[in-house]
């Protein structure tokens, strides 16, 4: 090896060590190694051996645009030589074997011999950071592939701290190498057939089980309502007043008219030993009495109703006592409820859409506003046969659940989030079911 050979070599090795970036690094290989070894062109790929080869620097060019004709096809030069055995070792190119399309392209691009060169880390011969491919006209000789390799082993060095391959760019490549995709792709096929339980959400309320309604016996207005929501009501307890006014006339009227009757019936009796007409209408006399007793103790009924008593013990279920004042009803209209508090059950809105087969004892977690770290176990009763729709405009079935046996039922009231478990089905459905349901509603597929 010359004076002049080493002198270059030496001033290289130099350049390399002053280089900041990757950049600057890239630009001392493609256009300095031309001071050691003359050549025609040259390229930096960047790439590891397990990434796609990208070009990353030529030679007597600044900036690198790889959307141009010349690095789409130097790339495919570079996708096909690292498939080969070869590809960890320095060699010079045969084009015998490429496609006609590359071999048409290669007098317009490139010089005929090519060499080459992949950039192995000294410290960890199987770690590459790159390719270096040079071409010119003449063939390469032993001598010249000899400082090459030596070259390359000093770029390798220094290019170790530029390329990471700890940071998330790496990281990023390596997930989107054709092998990691093919190993994920298998593993979404296998999960895919996974069975998992069908579980869909909906909104919920704890509601009162069988409880005592109170209804209006007559039709007329109410006075007031004497408990207050969630007040404790005792069996007896007057709970709604209803507007006395009428049915206290209306009695009044009737008891006057039938003492007016029992007067002229008692009249008629005293007579009737002495005026035998007096005494033929005892009959009649009498059956206006039984008439007008009958009316006096229909509204004498219809009074005591005014007052309403609780049948049961329990609590009052009901809004704002103070909108029942004066407010009129008719015969039958609820007016508030009673119930017990530990007896409750759970009102869940499910609407149309997310609607999933659902049976007997399925389980339901619920999820309480107030409380939602502490999940409450349910089982499904029975489900409405058809939607109605909710206050919130929203078309839902109305699913009943009851609490388990072991867990304090909750305040009557309280809203929350229902999660209803259904039957099994695999992964893949479970994920895709509703564009499946929105592509058979919308296509008819």
């Amino acid at each position: 090896m010359s004076d002049h050979v080493v002198a270059q070599l030496l001033q290289i090795e130099q350049q390399v060590r002053r280089c900041e970036t990757l950049t600057e690094l890239s630009f001392v290989m493609v256009n300095m190694t031309k001071t050691l070894v003359p050549y025609e062109q040259a390229a930096y790929l960047i790439g590891s051996e397990i990434e796609r080869l990208t070009v990353n620097a030529l030679s007597d060019l600044s900036l690198v645009d790889r959307t141009t004709p010349f690095c789409a096809w130097l790339e495919q030069i570079a996708k096909r030589e690292d498939g080969l055995e070869s590809a960890a070792n320095t060699h010079t190119i045969d084009s015998a074997s490429w496609p006609a399309e590359l071999v048409n392209d290669l007098g317009e691009f490139s010089p005929n011999c090519m060499l080459w060169l992949p950039l192995f880390i000294p410290s960890k011969p199987n770690q590459r950071v790159g390719v270096l491919w040079l071409a010119k006209s003449q063939p390469w000789t032993e001598k010249e592939i000899g400082l090459l390799q030596h070259l390359a082993s000093s770029y390798a060095h220094a290019l170790q701290f530029f390329v990471s391959r700890t940071g998330w760019r790496y990281w990023r490549r390596r997930f989107f190498s054709k092998r990691v995709q093919w190993i994920l792709l298998m593993a979404l096929v296998v999960l895919s057939f996974v069975p998992v339980r069908l579980t869909v959400l909906a909104p919920a309320e704890i509601a009162a089980k069988d409880p005592l309604l109170i209804t209006s016996p007559l039709a007329g207005a109410v006075s007031q309502v004497l408990v207050k929501p969630g007040e404790h009501v005792t069996k007896g307890q007057l709970v709604v007043e209803m507007d006395k006014t009428e049915f206290k006339g209306r009695f009044d009227v009737a008891q006057r008219e039938l003492e007016r009757a029992q007067a002229e019936l008692r009249t008629a009796e005293q007579a009737g030993y002495v005026d035998r007409k007096k005494k033929s209408e005892l009959a009649q006399l009498e059956s206006q009495v039984e008439l007008k007793t009958i009316e006096r103790n229909y509204l004498k009924t219809k009074l005591t109703q005014t007052d309403i008593l609780a049948d049961k013990a329990g609590v009052a279920v009901l809004d704002d006592p103070d909108k029942w004042k004066g407010h009129p009803v008719v015969v039958g209209e609820r007016i508030l409820s009673i119930a017990d508090p530990n007896h409750v059950q759970l009102n869940i809105m499910l609407p149309v859409k997310d609607a999933i087969s659902l049976s007997h004892g399925n389980k339901v977690t619920f999820y309480l506003d107030t409380d939602p770290l502490n999940p409450i176990p349910f089982s499904v009763d029975y489900s409405s046969f058809e939607p109605s729709l909710t206050p919130d405009q929203v078309v839902a079935y109305r699913i009943v659940a009851n609490i388990e046996d072991h867990h304090l039922p909750p305040r009557i009231g309280l809203r929350g989030t229902a999660k209803l478990y259904g039957k099994q089905v695999s992964l893949a459905y479970y994920l895709l079911r509703r564009p499946i349901t929105f592509v058979r509603q919308r296509l008819g597929l």
